[in-house]
């Protein structure tokens, strides 16, 4: 991976701006580059921040609407939670993060993107200045309760499973005679899924006395109970990404008519390449993820980030292309980038939370289609 361009971190760089800007603003990003020490006790940077610093810078340079933003780079400590100035002589500034969201505050900065640890954005949001907003791209554990300053890009985790649930209660509504059976696997990420699903399902009208709760440990015997239920059309709901959970289930549908079968999932388990396509694509799939299916298109974000980075692919560089066109569309409603689609939701005295996630089916007569998320009652 050779990295073509990466400014240095005190470079201010004028860049065009904003679908809705009207004059420069100033941005930051604050991102873990050179925290980690390597092998022989020096430092090295880290693939994440400079892919996805790399991806938001092309989709900036790559803007041709008219306006600026001035966008600093900092350099995040995780070790010991500080931000670091680097100047362009090879000295460093230490802030503490009370002193940089000061700091910030001066400079009138409006964005800040990172760090990536939840924690860590949490904190700078609690000093920022009412005019300031910190941006966490990646983490799924970000608290925005209290913070009003702080916006999570990335949907909260179990997201999908309560979509899945909601979907599946207008499933039934729409084939009553069809019934819901949701996998336990046993430990605590199994039973956080199925808190999400059934919120999901209870929130959008439907009866959580009537899922069915199986057992998909591995002393179950599985594959026989499956093999031997009934005829009954039926949501085979399995929530976790845990292969072998999802073999011993294929194994099992595969004894019961297809057209009479379905598996509801997550997307780790359809593009599992240790999954037997066969037993896989046999009968209908409906699955949930958080990055658009059709992202993999966009040749012209393709070439950019080609560009920037020597090659292209890169998840995280992907990821802070998009981050960026979302912060310069500026939309306070909705917003659909080339990865990722946005949809906030404003807590109370909080901050805003993506809640946009994709939905899909398969079928083998028809193939994929996307699926609309069902709006509340």
């Amino acid at each position: 991976m050779g990295i073509k361009h990466l400014a240095v971190w005190s470079a201010t760089l004028l860049i065009p701006w904003g679908l809705h800007a009207q004059s420069a603003e100033r941005w930051a990003v604050v991102f873990p580059f050179q925290v980690q020490a390597d092998t022989a006790g020096g430092k090295v940077g880290q693939r994440m921040a400079l892919e996805f610093y790399s991806g938001f810078k092309a989709a900036l340079d790559s803007s041709s609407i008219s306006g600026t933003v001035v966008l600093d780079v900092y350099d995040y400590d995780e070790a010991n939670g500080s931000v670091v100035d680097r100047q362009l002589g090879g000295a460093a500034q230490n802030y503490s993060p009370q002193a940089f969201m000061e700091l910030l505050e001066e400079r009138k900065v409006r964005y800040i993107v990172g760090p990536f640890r939840g924690q860590d954005s949490e904190v700078l949001a609690k000093f920022a200045a009412s005019t300031t907003y910190v941006v966490n791209p990646v983490s799924r554990d970000l608290a925005v309760d209290s913070l009003p300053q702080l916006i999570a890009a990335a949907p909260p985790r179990y997201t999908e499973s309560e979509a899945l649930g909601r979907l599946a209660a207008r499933d039934t509504k729409a084939r009553p005679q069809s019934r819901t059976v949701i996998f336990d696997l046993g430990d605590k990420n199994s039973v956080l899924q199925r808190r999400a699903f059934y919120q999901g399902f209870a929130a959008n009208g439907g009866d959580t006395s009537k899922i069915q709760s199986w057992d998909g440990r591995p002393t179950a015997n599985l594959a026989e109970r499956v093999g031997r239920d009934d005829l009954i059309a039926t949501r085979f709901v399995l929530l976790d990404d845990k292969v072998l959970s999802a073999a011993r289930i294929l194994q099992g549908l595969r004894q019961r008519p297809a057209n009479q079968t379905e598996l509801w999932t997550v997307s780790t388990t359809v593009n599992s390449p240790s999954l037997d396509a066969f037993l896989l694509l046999r009968q209908p799939i409906v699955w949930v993820q958080t990055d658009r299916l059709e992202f993999a298109g966009y040749e012209t974000v393709d070439a950019h980030l080609s560009a920037a980075l020597g090659e292209s692919r890169s998840r995280w560089a992907w990821l802070g292309y998009d981050t960026a066109l979302m912060l310069l569309a500026n939309e306070p409603g909705s917003f659909t980038g080339p990865r990722r689609s946005y949809a906030w939701k404003v807590e109370p005295n909080g901050g805003q939370t993506n809640t946009a996630v994709e939905l899909y089916r398969y079928d083998p007569k028809v193939g994929v289609n996307p699926i609309k998320l069902p709006a509340l009652p």
